[in-house]
């Protein structure tokens, strides 16, 4: 019998640390697919206009398969490429003082859910109490260094305000 079966339990081990790090850096590069009604609708259509009669004429299971999988692929390819994004943090208060306490208050979260520790979870409580205050205190900081650092305060002011309120600014042309 082999190592590896559907009928006993399997356990893995993955190295968080690593992906915990990973989130310090404020630029992050990864790729996506866009996956929309308009790109699958082409999709669908590239699929129905494909000739498929190198999959239905072939005898060998495998060469059959396989071409299958290539026009099937090629088409996915070209409908959903892969398209780089740059996750730029659009918060510009948060620093690394705010992003290293917040991967804590995971790690707090994940050791609290695992444990019957009261003490665990009194520290978790306090923490998640502290947090969101020196959070709002950085913010505040950044954005009255901001006002203070501007030529035109009240546009400055109304900028954070009109962001803060996700409302956006219309500007008319006279």
């Amino acid at each position: 019998m082999n190592g590896i079966s559907d009928h006993d339990a399997q356990i893995i081990h993955l190295n968080l640390n690593t992906l915990y790090n990973s989130k310090l850096h404020e630029y992050q590069t990864y790729f996506k697919r866009s996956i929309s009604k308009y790109t699958m609708a082409k999709f669908q259509n590239s699929l129905s206009y494909e000739s498929w009669d190198q999959v239905f004429d072939g005898n060998d299971v495998n060469k059959i398969f396989n071409s299958f999988l290539n026009t099937y692929l090629r088409i996915f390819y070209a409908t959903f490429p892969l398209k780089k994004i740059n996750n730029e943090s659009k918060a510009h208060w948060i620093t690394i003082g705010i992003k290293t306490p917040c991967i804590q208050k995971k790690k707090l979260y994940l050791a609290c859910r695992n444990s019957a520790n009261p003490h665990i979870k009194r520290y978790y409580k306090c923490y998640c109490y502290i947090l969101p205050k020196a959070i709002k205190e950085t913010k505040k900081r950044h954005y009255d260094n901001q006002i203070k650092n501007s030529t035109n305060k009240n546009k400055t002011t109304w900028d954070i305000v009109n962001k803060e309120t996700h409302r956006k600014t219309h500007s008319k042309n006279i």
